[in-house]
């Protein structure tokens, strides 16, 4: 890793994703600290959020040991599932935030009534995750991506299927 750029690109990811892990964590803290907020969907919601956060911005901070040369295609697998589960799901639980949100401000639903949904606002997305980062791994679609183990196509130097 000679190169300035790829340097600083790498110190600069390793920086930002562990300031999302801490952050990640310092939510996951506050939610878990009190009884009500563990049951409240919003703070439900927010707990899996910190938890997908955490899982994509640990796999993020290792990527200079799960890339070849220095990793292998296991180690990239990993990465790519990791972070096709946690940014797939993430995603999809901001999605149930904001719904949970509009049904709250807009509509006037109570706790109650939310509590019926709750399921769903956690298994969709967290399926969804599961399901994509599954199908990713099963295809074989974690390659090398530029700078971190995520889709891609072809593994690394490849062009073409004729040449896998």
């Amino acid at each position: 890793m000679s190169d300035p750029y790829n340097l600083a690109r790498s110190i600069l990811q390793k920086i930002a994703c562990t300031l999302s892990a801490t952050g990640s964590l310092m939510i996951a803290s506050q939610v878990l600290q009190k009884k009500k907020n563990r049951v409240k969907l919003q703070q439900i919601i927010l707990l899996a959020i910190s938890f997908c956060d955490f899982v994509s911005s640990s796999a993020w901070i290792f990527t200079d040991f799960l890339m070849p040369p220095k990793g292998n295609q296991q180690s990239c697998d990993a990465q790519g599932f990791l972070l096709q589960f946690g940014n797939s799901s993430n995603m999809m639980l901001m999605v149930s935030l904001q719904v949970q949100y509009i049904l709250v401000i807009k509509y006037g639903w109570s706790d109650r009534k939310l509590d019926k949904l709750k399921p769903y606002f956690l298994s969709l997305p967290l399926g969804f995750g599961a399901l994509t980062a599954t199908v990713s791994l099963v295809l074989k679609l974690f390659n090398p991506a530029y700078w971190d183990c995520w889709l891609m196509p072809y593994p690394a130097n490849c062009t073409s299927t004729y040449e896998i």
